[in-house]
């Protein structure tokens, strides 16, 4: 499913604020924290606050198949397929299977309907109409740390874990620029829609989507190469298949980006160096000796990388 989400024009806390009572004749003040989860409340309850969330103010986008809402004074959000509008109460289970926690569900409500947990933050999709305000937002998520791509890289692979792929696309990434912090929100099942894996290409392409800057996608690129190689570092267990690092073709989309006439010698060069890389790795595991020579390699293969532009 693909969502369009209003931009809230306020921010939530993960914790509520305290509640401060003064009582005379008490000399201080008495601190009362309410911590209670919304999910920790009776069914009844839950269902009741979901049913009054479902209103205008609280809608944040719809897709081809459901609307989301915001649930009021909470950390989550509900989305309800068309079919369930009128039936989505007639269950609740927090019983979830693997599939339902890669796509961030907490709750099972009737008719497909789910309650999600809420990310604050853009979504690249709102932007594509504009160039300068894409230009600014891609500029902010180029200057992320290399962790934020790493986490993001992380995400795709538990979901392939989980016989899942990112439904990679400008509408479908959370983008918090204040917590540095990048969230792919929808994901469905391989054996629903075969296609290739390539990871680290849709990670570029749902970054760069609808055009970005050259020195600003070349920045992104570069965060994206930092975030793969991380994991052939000796030592260190890749989180995903090493076949599965696509450094060829996110280099290719790269290029054809900004191709120059060394791109087709570049691009075998790559081909030959990331085989080497991925051997190197698979024996680095059950062979510790081989660690220096993997390092060489990785050193070798990222100052490769940084000649694409």
């Amino acid at each position: 499913m693909k969502i369009t989400f209003y931009t809230p024009k306020f921010q939530y806390n993960n914790v509520k604020q305290p509640q401060i009572r003064l009582t005379p004749p008490l000399k201080h003040d008495t601190v009362c924290f309410k911590s209670r989860d919304f999910l920790d409340l009776p069914e009844k309850e839950i269902l009741k606050q979901i049913k009054d969330s479902v209103v205008p103010q609280n809608f944040l986008g719809q897709g081809t198949e459901a609307e989301v809402y915001r649930i009021k004074d909470t950390d989550y959000c509900v989305r309800i397929p068309y079919i369930a509008q009128d039936f989505y109460q007639s269950r609740f289970s927090k019983e979830l299977n693997p599939v339902d926690k890669v796509n961030h569900t907490v709750a099972k409500l009737g008719y497909g309907a789910t309650v999600m947990k809420y990310f604050d933050g853009e979504i690249p999709k709102w932007h594509m109409h504009n160039n300068h305000e894409r230009y600014k937002f891609q500029e902010k998520i180029a200057e992320m740390p290399t962790k934020s791509y790493s986490d993001f890289l992380h995400q795709i692979a538990n979901a392939i874990d989980n016989e899942m792929l990112f439904d990679f696309s400008g509408g479908n990434l959370i983008v918090n620029t204040e917590k540095q912090k990048l969230t792919a929100i929808d994901f469905f099942g391989i054996s629903d829609n075969p296609r290739p894996i390539r990871p680290l290409m849709e990670m570029y392409s749902t970054l760069t989507c609808y055009g970005s800057l050259e020195k600003t996608g070349k920045k992104i690129f570069d965060k994206i190469v930092d975030a793969g190689l991380e994991e052939f570092k000796p030592n260190k267990t890749p989180c995903m298949d090493t076949a599965l690092f696509d450094f060829l073709e996110l280099s290719l989309k790269r290029m054809g980006d900004a191709y120059t006439p060394d791109c087709e010698k570049i691009k075998y060069e790559i081909m030959y160096n990331a085989d080497k890389l991925k051997k190197l790795k698979k024996a680095e595991i059950i062979d510790k000796t081989v660690s220096k020579l993997l390092e060489q390699q990785l050193n070798s293969f990222k100052a490769l990388l940084n000649k694409v532009h």
